[in-house]
Parts: C-alpha cells; structure tokens; sequence
C-alpha cells in the first residue's frame, strides 16, 4: 500500500568536519591569545590595553586573521561534503557513481544535435539514482530494484511505480510497472513504454516467475489557491514569493524526495496531495505568517478510496484472493500534476497579532 521507502537525502543533515564560529568568537580568542603572549615577552615594557579599540592597527590584523579562518573552516566542511552522497555536485557526484556505484553515469535527457550539446540528467535527479542503484544490484525482484532499472530505461521517465498482488492491483506472478513520461519527451509513449518494458525483461534482471506489464499513468490535474494572514510591516511580496517556492516545490515533489521542479525521478505516481501539507508549506514555519488558508483543492487530491484498506488487502497472498475493483486502486494509477498556483494576502489585525 506505499511506494518504496527510501532514505530521503534532501532532509540529510550534512555533518560539518570543522566547527564554525562567528568571527567575534575567533577575534576576541586571538585577542586573548595575543595578550597572553605579550605578557609572557614584555618584561617591563607596558601591557597591551587597547585591543578594545577598533581603529587599533593590531585589532584590523587580529580581524582579517579571524576572517580567514572562517572562511577556510567554511572551505573544509564544503569540500568534505563532496564526498558525501547528499552532498557531492556535478564531477565529484559523477566520480562517486562512477567509483562507488558500479560505474553508473547520468542519463541523457535531450540528445545531442549538430551545434548543441546533450542535456543530461541533473544533479539532484542523478543522486535520486544513485541512493536507489544498491537496489539494482539484486534482480527486479525488490521493489526498489524495479524502480531503478525503469528509471534508468530512458531519460524521458519522470517517474515510475511497480506494483504487485500486494496493492491489489493484479495477481502474482504479474507485475505492474505504471510509468509517468517527462513534459516533452523525445520519443512516443508508446515506444517509451516498449523500451521500459524491454529493460525490465533482460533475462539478468528480471526473476523468472514474473510477468511484467508497462503502462502509462493517468496526470490528476488540480489548482491550488491560498490566502496567507500576515503580521503588517513585514514584506508581503517576500512571504508570498517564498510561500509560493514551498507549496510549488510539495506539489512537484521536491519535499517528497529529490528533484528540481519538473524534472524528475519525484514520486508522483499514486501520490496524495494533502491539504494540510499544503498549509503547512505555505506557512514554512515563518513567523510572520500568522495564518493560512486553503480555498482549493477542496479535499485532499487523489485520496484512496474508503474501501481501500487493510480488509480489502487481507487476502493477499490466498488462492481465493482476486484483484480489487478498479474504482478501488485507481489512485495507484494516477500523477498529481500542479496547474495554477494563487497565493494572496491580507494583513492580521487585532487579536491575530498574538
């Protein structure tokens, strides 16, 4: 009844190897080292006692020293963080696949024409790969496994799904693999469907026993409008450009799992566009947001159906189980794809004010 579950790498805390201070804290250290050392070579001369002057030729040199080493402290930590999965970019993420990933590389999303360089795969759509390719290292069996191969069939999927008699959807040995194209594919659906389908039945990948199918997800397409209450003297176009980013980016998958506005993999397919997720995007957690809003959707987008539970799967697996109804599982089947995005204001007064 869920997609795969993965570890999300765009929540990833990436670690610092270097603690990082603010410069006062590194200054007023080295102050207190250069008074120290002072001390300990004077012998008679007079102390030090204007490291509190600003304008004190020594305190500019102390400042700049403390400058430095923010910034190469600042330096080490993104360098280490190349090394990283959830934090490697362009080369250094193309060398980890390539090193640790048993030599994956990166899609083409747009092949080369005469005068025009190929488009490939980015960066965070590469590492979406990446995380799911272990997965692939056993056959299509895994879940995880036939994501991966699907995925990697062709530049022109955005997104994929693999379901099985677990969802419902189909009897065992048949696997459904429901395949969402990106805007502006460079081949028809049906020959991405094909080349999907001709990927997962490699005779080294897929198990023996299953009998896979493609097909094409049906796009859900549905607006979004909300009103936000802010606090007066904040700027109003801020907030709502920012709100607008985190609702856009909920709705086209970015806080779901990886990927950059509508380019992909971003687990589309049977997702559930919730509304209270929606609030809680536009709002971000600002304080000068004191209250939001949803006007549309009404209800929650693509919503399983009430029959769609834990009885309706409890014969999973038993000679007498048959597959639900399709009014059932249609929501396995369907891709939430945002339309228009409205997002207005007014100012909180009174009360609201908190």
């Amino acid at each position: 009844m869920s997609r795969f579950g993965a570890i999300d790498l765009s929540a990833y805390p990436l670690p610092d190897i270097l603690e990082v201070l603010t410069v006062e804290t590194y200054l007023l250290r080295d102050k207190q080292l250069f008074t120290a050392a002072w001390d300990a070579i004077r012998g008679d001369r007079p102390p030090v006692d204007t490291l509190a002057l600003e304008h004190e030729p020594i305190v500019a040199q102390l400042r700049v020293a403390a400058e430095l080493e923010r910034l190469l402290r600042g330096h080490v930590n993104d360098r280490t963080k190349q090394v990283t999965l959830a934090g490697a970019r362009g080369a250094m993420l193309d060398h980890l696949a390539m090193t640790y990933f048993r030599g994956l590389t990166r899609r083409v999303i747009t092949p080369a024409s005469p005068g025009v360089s190929a488009v490939m795969e980015d960066d965070d759509t590469f590492r979406t790969r990446i995380a799911l390719s272990p997965e692939s290292w056993s056959t299509c069996g895994p879940e995880g496994a036939y994501l991966f191969w699907a995925l990697s069939a062709s530049g022109d999927v955005l997104d994929v799904a693999a379901y099985s008699e677990d969802e419902g959807v189909t009897l065992a040995p048949r696997i459904r693999v429901v395949v969402l194209p990106r805007p502006g594919m460079n081949q028809t659906l049906n020959n991405l469907l094909a080349a999907v389908l001709a990927q997962l039945s490699r005779r080294d990948l897929r198990p023996m026993g299953d009998l896979v199918v493609t097909e094409a997800a049906v796009e859900l397409a549905f607006n979004v409008a909300i009103e936000l209450k802010i606090r007066p003297g904040a700027s109003a176009a801020t907030l709502v450009a920012a709100a607008e980013a985190r609702v856009r980016a909920y709705c086209e998958g970015r806080l779901r799992w990886i990927g950059d506005n509508l380019t992909g993999p971003v687990w589309l397919v049977g997702r559930r566009i919730s509304r209270d997720t929606l609030a809680a995007a536009a709002s971000g957690g600002d304080p000068n947001i004191v209250e939001v809003a949803v006007t549309s959707p009404a209800s929650d987008v693509n919503a399983p159906a009430a029959g769609y539970n834990a009885s309706a799967l409890a014969g999973v697996g038993l000679d007498s189980f048959v597959p639900l109804a399709p009014e059932l599982t249609v929501h396995l089947f369907r891709a939430p794809k945002l339309g228009t995005l409205t997002i207005t204001h007014t100012l909180a007064v009174g009360g609201a004010l908190g």
